[in-house]
């Protein structure tokens, strides 16, 4: 079986998508395997990443999220015709390349498109991407939706349930696993704040991450804590201006390693996205794996209250209600067998649900449901 894996960017770009592009990838090691991405820089390049060949396309800069690129297409449509893959792997949203992807119309190809989001801000620009979006997932083989709430939810894809297999996001658990030296470190995080209860953010600082709300929350906050935000983005500095309370700490970017240090170190993970542009929270899984119980707003159609449920492995609250959200943290601050019960029932479901193994079992599944009958020598 060929593979071309079709993507915004690719490992050792970060990102979420990203992340999940490279699960996929690892998950059919054994199989011939191409990647075609976006660079970000104005030159193409090709190479390779733990033996699977990449095309990275020069690209011109980015409108509204969508990198600009025209060599994309003509390398697109090269490795279409010289690779002849048995299965191309789209990850969407990205409008442009579903552009080139129906304007070449690979006819002899399966064609799997995996859903990651709608396209939700960009509601002028929508009305554009709508038929090209339709006419994909109508010559689609197959859809990947991440959630059951996104797949029952999203109005783009209710024509097309029949095609909709929920394959979750995942994470490597080996990689937030701590050694001896680390526990240690770990140790150390807490001494520096005091061994006061830690509640702990991260990621990029944007609307939907509904940062401001939990800095909002922390005036409302009885119990003693203090709240460490991680990551960086457009909104940084405005909300360092805007919230100086000395219980606010920001890390800026964190390595993977220092990742995994707070996590193991946070009593609480605050995750106050407010919005469907957060569709899954691959970070409120490694939260979970960490033992570090999570305070979610309810977002209706996003598979953040699948991923981590209200009762089980969080606690949930009304969508930006800064008073609920607060009460919340107090409860789990003041409440420790309630923290302990779901901090243990979020290490159990990230293993059992979200676990490297258990998805990528799921992805080779699926692709057996596609090829199974393909003549091996089209294969």
């Amino acid at each position: 079986m060929r593979v071309l894996h079709v993507g915004k960017f690719y490992h050792p770009i970060e990102g979420g998508i990203e992340s999940i592009n490279k699960v996929v990838v690892d998950a059919l090691k054994g199989n011939s395997q191409k990647v075609i991405s976006f660079n970000k820089k104005n030159r193409t390049k090709e190479d390779n990443v733990e033996g699977v060949p990449v095309v990275r396309c020069a690209s011109y800069g980015v409108v509204a999220s969508q990198p600009i690129s025209l060599s994309y297409f003509r390398e697109l449509r090269r490795l279409i015709k010289d690779y002849d893959p048995t299965v191309i792997h789209f990850h969407h949203p990205d409008p442009l390349v579903a552009l080139y992807l129906m304007l070449i119309n690979p006819k002899n190809a399966k064609l799997i498109i995996h859903w990651h989001s709608d396209v939700i801000a960009q509601k002028v620009l929508y009305r554009f991407i709508k038929p090209i979006e339709t006419k994909l997932l109508k010559r689609a083989d197959a859809v990947i939706a991440t959630s059951p709430l996104y797949r029952d939810f999203s109005p783009c894809l209710k024509d097309f349930k029949d095609k909709v297999t929920v394959i979750p996001c995942s994470i490597d658990e080996k990689n937030f696993d701590l050694t001896a030296e680390e526990e240690m470190e770990v140790t150390e995080i807490k001494k520096r704040y005091g061994d006061r209860p830690i509640v702990f953010f991260i990621g990029r600082h944007v609307e939907y991450k509904g940062i401001k709300y939990l800095l909002e929350a922390e005036k409302h906050i009885k119990n003693d804590c203090v709240i460490l935000v991680a990551g960086q983005g457009p909104l940084t500095e405005e909300l360092k201006n805007s919230y100086k309370s000395d219980r606010i700490h920001w890390l800026g970017r964190l390595s993977d390693k220092d990742m995994k240090l707070y996590y193991h170190a946070a009593d609480i993970f605050a995750f106050p996205s407010i919005t469907r542009n957060e569709a899954f929270g691959v970070v409120l899984v490694e939260s979970m794996y960490c033992k570090s119980p999570a305070v979610t707003f309810t977002i209706e159609g996003s598979g953040v209250n699948w991923v981590s449920p209200d009762g089980e492995t969080a606690i949930e609250v009304e969508n930006s209600n800064v008073e609920q959200y607060a009460e919340a943290v107090d409860r789990l601050l003041s409440d420790k067998e309630l923290r302990n019960r779901l901090a243990e029932n979020g290490k159990v479901r990230a293993m059992r649900f979200f676990g490297r193994h258990a998805v990528e079992t799921q992805y080779r599944a699926l692709y057996r449901s596609l090829t199974d009958g393909i003549n091996p020598r089209q294969s």
